[in-house]
């Protein structure tokens, strides 16, 4: 039987918070800085460099799992 924590665990939407914002403080992923780039047809560019989404730790470039904190980071397509 599972116990009350991992009855707990997963992604919580409150009140009008949309969906994707919630997963966004849950689920650990690497944040790519970008630069203002007006020759691209987005206006900016992503560089190499990453946040770990759950401890701010700057990275050279992704890596399975954030070697300051340990989270494993997951992908969140489309966002």
């Amino acid at each position: 039987m599972a116990s009350d924590k991992e009855k707990r665990s997963g992604v919580r939407v409150t009140g009008n918070e949309p969906a994707i914002d919630a997963l966004r403080k849950t689920v650990p992923h690497w944040v790519h800085d970008k630069i203002k780039y007006p020759a691209s047809v987005t206006g900016f560019l992503y560089t190499r460099e990453c946040t770990c989404s759950a401890c701010g730790y700057r990275a050279s470039f992704e890596k399975a799992s954030c070697p300051h904190c340990g989270r494993k980071m997951e992908e969140l397509k489309g966002l």
